[in-house]
């Protein structure tokens, strides 16, 4: 089942920067507020990382990932969210606070290593 509500690629669309490959991520969803993220040639590194920084999020009421088969190069993402966020939102959210601290923390290498 993919999407259903309104507008639903366009509304995702409109928040991913031109650089990254839409074709990456497929949304399965009935509501706004939960979804199911698949992505493609992804894994543990990413699964687990933005499962951890959607948690830290108050309006996140759920975050879990699963690899549906080692041998397959998909991972999945589910997110429900409270009423006031939508888990597409949600999603953008927690990616960039994972490139925020990406760069931090490649930063404070960067300086450390002069």
């Amino acid at each position: 089942m993919t999407s259903s509500y309104p507008n639903s690629s366009d509304a995702c669309n409109s928040f991913i920067p031109p650089s990254f490959n839409v074709n990456k991520v497929e949304i399965i969803s009935d509501r706004p507020d939960c979804a199911t993220f698949v992505f493609t040639d992804e894994d543990h590194t990413i699964g687990n990382s933005l499962h951890y920084i959607l948690m830290k999020n108050p309006q996140v009421d759920f975050s879990g990932y699963s690899i549906p088969h080692p041998s397959d190069n998909r991972m999945n993402l589910r997110i429900q969210t409270k009423s006031n966020i939508t888990s597409q939102e949600a999603l953008l959210n927690g990616l960039n606070d994972l490139k925020n601290i990406s760069n931090h923390i490649l930063e404070t290498f960067n300086q450390t290593e002069k």
